[in-house]
């Protein structure tokens, strides 16, 4: 069968209904069935919830640090897939790991929300009092379709400005729900950026202007901070600070004091967060990379560590002191590790809320991209200086007006920002894809245990293969410059 490989399968992966809803098994007609009212639909959106926190937590987190340069691995308790990544040795052939896992789990999103939009509208026509909620999760659906396309392109293809009009290969803009027998070839880059766009401001339109901010939902807010981010990327400064500056307003930024349990008790203390995923009854994928006990697979580089200050409260989130529900062979002994993702255990409740829920959106990010896109778009550097001092002063525990910036111009500035931007967000996914979409290399430091210390922008290797699966099974599938089609 041609057909695009990885999104033929239904794959909700929601508790107590996977083999429900396998529909290799079952056939389509069993999907039509299972959105035969709401209650479908409500189950259809918890599922769609789990595959995003899956998506996040086991692969795009990953790509986003493994590839970069903040982060050091531990050869002997790593797996050979993330070697491989670490290394930018990847190849189509690796159908066990990566690339072939991060292909397929964000299409599994296209595919639950491309369902959802489909059958919804069905529904809708059926049961025209239940508009609000089928509006909700339309909302929820053309979310998690531009998240999953824009991740895709930022792990596939190259950046947006690769080329002058975005021409070059994105990945597959799928806004259906395809045949068996279909055959789905690429599309360039600005079409998926153009499909991004368009689901983002749709989700809007069905969430409507509430600004209520529900960090475990998808919301109305969240869909403005990811078309930030999203212009960012593109370099579209204007609207990148306009859409930022829209969600800054709306939510403060995290207290200093609440800041390290902002990620180590994500339940108590929710934080900043615009967007971020419950993983109550999930696996935490970067929490057994992370965890020194059980042997840490990536620790923070040494020369990162560096850049941070004494007084700087982040710098906290590199210090894991075990405790005593980690067991009387560890209690009290300190490690050096990437502690975003190790919840603490002391004084929380129950074992299910011992957990990291994955950050994918927070206002840090919009006061960072706020002053990238004043800094670079020709803006009011003065105003820029101010969003980075906020930062800055948080971490050290000063007032803004007590942080000094030294520029003289937007160069300046520009990197000022971006040390910032590094120290803030490390570790969170966004590292390796902000060298990319900028154009900068990958250096090393001399203690990496990589065997590539320096990738020079615009190697190939700056994005993953597709799977030889998918090449196999899509006549029309056309694969990276760079690695082996057979």
């Amino acid at each position: 069968m041609k057909k695009l490989f990885i999104i033929c399968a239904l794959a909700l992966s929601m508790t107590g209904c996977a083999d429900f809803l396998n529909v290799e098994n079952l056939g389509k007609s069993t999907i039509a069935g299972f959105f035969g009212d709401e209650d479908g639909l409500k189950a259809a959106g918890l599922g769609l919830h789990r595959l995003v926190t899956d998506f996040y937590d086991d692969q795009y987190i990953r790509m986003g640090e493994l590839p970069g340069d903040n982060i050091n691995l531990i050869r002997v308790n790593a797996s050979q897939i993330i070697q491989l990544v670490y290394d930018f040795e990847s190849r189509p052939s690796d159908t066990s790991g990566y690339p072939y896992l991060v292909w397929k789990r964000g299409y599994e999103i296209c595919t639950n929300a491309n369902n959802i939009l489909y059958y919804g509208k069905q529904l809708l026509d059926k049961y025209p009092e239940h508009e609000e909620l089928i509006n909700q999760h339309f909302g929820y659906a053309y979310f998690a379709r531009a998240l999953a396309i824009f991740d895709l392109c930022n792990v596939f293809a190259m950046p947006y400005d690769y080329t002058a009009d975005a021409s070059h290969p994105g990945v597959v803009a799928i806004d259906y729900v395809p045949g068996f027998d279909s055959e789905l070839p690429r599309n360039t880059v600005k079409e998926c950026y153009d499909l991004v766009l368009l689901d983002l401001l749709s989700a809007i339109h069905f969430f409507g202007e509430e600004t209520e901010r529900t960090p475990n939902y998808i919301s109305g807010l969240a869909c403005k901070a990811l078309l930030a981010r999203v212009y960012l990327y593109m370099k579209d400064y204007a609207n990148a600070a306009k859409y930022a500056a829209e969600v800054m307003e709306k939510v403060p930024l995290a207290d200093r004091a609440d800041y390290v349990n902002m990620f180590r008790k994500a339940q108590d203390f929710p934080g900043e967060a615009i967007l971020r995923m419950n993983s109550y009854d999930t696996g935490n994928s970067m929490y057994r990379l992370c965890i020194p006990l059980s042997g840490a697979s990536i620790v923070p580089d040494d020369a990162f560590m560096a850049k941070f200050s004494a007084d700087d409260v982040r710098k906290e989130l590199f210090t894991f002191v075990a405790e005593e529900e980690d067991g009387e062979e560890y209690a009290g002994k300190v490690y050096t590790a990437i502690c975003k993702f190790l919840p603490f255990k002391h004084g929380v409740s129950t074992s299910e809320n011992r957990r990291w829920d994955p950050i994918i959106l927070r206002v840090s990010e919009m006061y960072l991209i706020h002053a990238e896109a004043l800094c670079l778009g020709g803006g009011d550097l003065s105003r820029a200086a101010d969003d980075v001092k906020a930062i800055r002063a948080r971490a050290l525990g000063k007032k803004p007006s007590e942080i000094s910036l030294n520029y003289s111009g937007p160069a300046e500035l520009d990197r000022i920002i971006q040390e910032e931007r590094s120290k803030e967000l490390c570790f969170e996914g966004h590292r390796f894809f902000d060298l990319k979409r900028r154009g900068e290399d990958v250096v090393r430091s001399a203690s990496s245990t990589s065997t590539m210390k320096h990738l020079k922008y615009p190697d190939y290797r700056y994005v993953l293969p597709i799977s030889q699966l998918e090449m196999q099974a899509n006549d029309q599938m056309k694969q990276n410059d760079g690695y082996d089609e057979k």
